[in-house]
């Protein structure tokens, strides 16, 4: 049995997120990889310490990228998860109620698997980091190989959303 029916008083919160997701995959989904949001011309910059920012800063736009889409996956999530849990309060259809466990366990993946992400791209670099200890280098390089780890991260929720959110 498919359910899509949401009491009035519940609409009000449910548009709000269906809004958000809107906004959310409008932003999101607009990412050229060829001319990214984040393309700074760090190249560009005569100093060390410039490009030691710069490349910081490039980093920080792909970071919050990054958490705009792990957000917006588990915004969807939940806007599923309640419009099942809904379902399920009328019906005793074994399905649903097994579709809505799986929503709820989903959603907690894509929750670890943002930790697990942000405990790895420290530990990887701080090898980076230990490699040039006490360089004027060393805040580039870290900054750099962590931006790559989170590109990379972007391109694979991508994908990932592509898979659950359709």
């Amino acid at each position: 049995m498919q359910c899509d029916f949401i009491p009035l008083e519940k609409m009000k919160p449910i548009l709000s997120i269906i809004f958000i997701l809107g906004f959310n995959m409008a932003t999101i989904a607009q990412i050229d990889f060829d001319n990214p949001p984040w393309g700074k011309n760090c190249e560009n910059l005569t100093t060390q310490s410039e490009i030691n920012i710069c490349s910081y800063e490039k980093f920080l736009i792909a970071d919050s990228i990054l958490h705009t889409y792990y957000d917006s996956i588990v915004s969807n999530l939940n806007y599923q998860y309640l419009n099942q849990l809904e379902c399920s309060a009328v019906t005793t259809d074994e399905v649903q109620k097994e579709y809505l466990k799986q929503l709820k366990e989903q959603k907690d993946f894509v929750i670890t698997s943002q930790k697990d992400f942000e405990k790895f791209r420290i530990s990887t670099t701080k090898i980076v980091e230990y490699q040039y200890k006490g360089g004027t280098l060393q805040p580039m390089v870290v900054n750099v190989y962590a931006f790559d780890l989170t590109v990379n991260q972007i391109k694979i929720l991508i994908n990932l959303m592509e898979e659950i959110m359709n």
